[in-house]
């Protein structure tokens, strides 16, 4: 992956509404509720020249986590809702060399701390797959990543001294925070050991490491983890979690306690994923629902037959015990665009 940084006129912005991707523009809407700040009147989408935008994907990128309490995250979050096309909404990018330059992005924000600022170094997911397989347990179980943020803070301390005056709305967000369904996958890891704060090694792919001061005490309640010190026991912990929620919402639908991989998969043809959803507690069932009930099934039945996942940034893509690659995600599209689902998916499911 490429640390690339695109000037401001290397493309377009893409427009982006209720009607051209009802999916992005209900996440916004709904994030800016649950912040209690104004929605952004308009909202682009910059993407990356060799990335074509397409219905679904987003381009997101990441921020640089370190040393940042919730409250002043909040604060920011707020702040880049509010202001999506202002000149603080143009973060940090690094070429390969090491230069930083200033690009303009579209500013999103799921509905969990450690992801409150999706800019930074550009990477190509699906929102919901994303945050459902990295991000949220983590930012359910109360960690955040700590070798997210060091590039962002530098560029933030120097728009507060270019306009120290300048108002940043305000409304704390709880440690605990509920980001969606990834709650029901983070149960009991807030009970889990910390992982040591390290720094990311040479080889991290998501960021150019920065000099920076040694890190404070993380907030009360906060732990750190890195992206590659994630231990893989946490997912697989996790998406066995999802997934027996997943199981159980579908036997109370049907009123029977087996449930099998077809029976899932029939509701959810009959556009019932948000009934699932809905049934296992999921907050904003509407986003992404297809997505939210097969990913983690497919997850857990491939763990089960030895996968791993290939990285813990492509946890939709599993590498089984002969280094075949399943790539999860290329199971799911046909489904959630409408179409038959491929047969391997109901082999796994099976």
């Amino acid at each position: 992956m490429r640390n690339t940084a695109l000037g401001p006129d290397t493309a377009l912005a893409v427009p982006v509404t209720a009607e051209s991707q009802p999916d992005l523009w209900l996440l916004v809407q709904d994030t800016a509720a649950r912040l209690g700040v104004t929605a952004p009147d308009g909202i682009g989408l910059h993407p990356r020249a060799e990335v074509s935008a397409a219905p679904g994907r987003l381009l997101l990128g990441l921020p640089h986590v370190l040393d940042l309490p919730a409250d002043e995250l909040a604060a920011v979050v707020a702040h880049e809702l509010a202001r999506p096309q202002a000149p603080a909404s143009r973060p940090l990018a690094f070429r390969a060399g090491g230069g930083a330059s200033v690009t303009e992005a579209l500013v999103v924000s799921p509905e969990s701390v450690a992801a409150a600022l999706v800019h930074a170094t550009y990477l190509a997911f699906t929102f919901e797959r994303f945050v459902l397989q990295y991000v949220g347990p983590l930012a359910a179980a109360g960690w955040f990543p700590v070798d997210l943020w060091d590039a962002w803070r530098g560029n933030r301390f120097r728009e507060r001294r270019a306009d120290a005056g300048r108002p940043v709305p305000l409304r704390p967000l709880p440690v605990e925070v509920e980001a969606g369904f990834a709650k029901t996958l983070a149960e009991g890891l807030s009970t889990a050991a910390p992982a040591a704060p390290v720094p990311c090694p040479a080889g991290c792919p998501t960021s150019t490491r920065l000099a920076v001061a040694p890190r404070a005490p993380e907030p009360a309640g906060l732990r750190g983890v890195t992206f590659d010190g994630v231990d893989d026991a946490v997912w697989e912990d996790a998406v066995t979690r999802c997934a027996l929620g997943i199981r159980g919402a579908v036997a109370d639908l049907l009123g029977h306690p087996v449930v099998l991989g077809a029976d899932v998969v029939a509701l959810v043809r009959q556009g019932r994923a948000v009934d699932i959803l809905r049934k296992a507690g999921a907050e904003s069932p509407d986003l992404f629902p297809v997505g939210r009930v097969l990913g983690p099934l497919l997850g857990d039945a491939l763990r089960r037959r030895g996968y791993r996942a290939e990285h813990v940034l492509a946890q939709h893509v599993l590498v089984g015990p002969g280094f075949d690659r399943i790539d999860t995600a290329a199971l799911i599209d046909p489904v959630e665009g409408g179409g038959e689902p491929p047969a391997l998916l109901l082999e796994l499911l099976s």
